[in-house]
């Protein structure tokens, strides 16, 4: 309840600030790809495999400022010696307010991102009774780039998180005690959340997007995400991706 509480609370800052703006930008984008996942409670075996995402964006530009909010989910479903998992990625919000830097050929932008990320595994042929999550409440640095070549625009977009609050399973659980469900998938994605920072945990995506026509609505583009805890039990996922995004532009 808490997390709903604060993430309502954002976009009803994000909402307002955005009214006061002329227009707003909204996209929705598809991507598919490959992700790597490499669970060390897991007998550290690498699970590679397709997965798809789905997700919205709003943003509003001008000389001075830009204001961004996100929301993204996805699923996978990677294999290791011909066993499968399946992977489940939301991303219920990802705020970022940057400032406009000027004296640059181009358009760029920098500023804070605030986001809350989830990761959640399950591995139904070798632990049916675990699920194996990663939870970051990330503050970060955001920088978004946009110029145009000849009839074409592009957009390079760059963020990785600071500093935050994560949530991990425990090295050791019960083997005789199963705890895999809906009701503890919730319960576990917001357990015992510690302070981080860049030495423990580090959540960075890299976006690429070419529009054939800068007056298009489609954009085409590549994404590359990364995201890694270094603490006991360690978690590595690494995903690339090819977008297709459609813009539309409200007054």
């Amino acid at each position: 309840m808490k997390t709903f509480n604060i993430s309502l609370f954002l976009l009803m800052v994000f909402l307002n600030c955005s009214a006061q703006e002329n227009a707003i930008f909204r996209n929705s984008f598809f991507s598919t790809g490959f992700s790597q996942v490499k669970e060390a409670a897991n007998f550290g075996l690498v699970f590679n495999g397709p997965a798809i995402n789905y997700g919205m964006k709003w943003d509003r530009r001008n000389d001075k400022r830009m204001i961004t909010y996100e929301f993204e989910i996805g699923v996978g479903i990677p294999f290791s010696k011909n066993i499968p998992a399946l992977d489940i990625y939301i991303k219920p919000i990802d705020i970022a307010y940057m400032f406009r830097f000027n004296g640059l050929p181009g358009k760029l932008w920098i500023g804070p991102e605030f986001k809350f990320e989830y990761y959640y595994t399950i591995y139904p042929q070798l632990q049916s009774g675990f699920d194996y999550w990663f939870t970051n409440f990330s503050l970060g640095l955001n920088a978004h780039y946009a110029f145009n070549y000849k009839k074409s625009g592009f957009q390079i977009m760059l963020n990785t998180s600071l500093a935050g609050l994560t949530s991990r399973q425990p090295d050791y659980r019960d083997p005789y005690f199963f705890d895999i469900g809906f009701k503890h998938a919730v319960r576990h994605l917001h357990q015992d959340m510690i302070f981080a920072s860049l030495v423990k945990y580090n959540a960075a995506t890299l976006e690429i997007l070419w529009k054939p026509e800068q007056n298009s609505r489609f954009s085409f583009g590549y994404q590359f995400r990364f995201s890694g805890y270094y603490q006991s039990p360690e978690f590595k996922k690494v995903s690339h991706s090819i977008m297709i995004l459609f813009s539309k532009k409200n007054k």
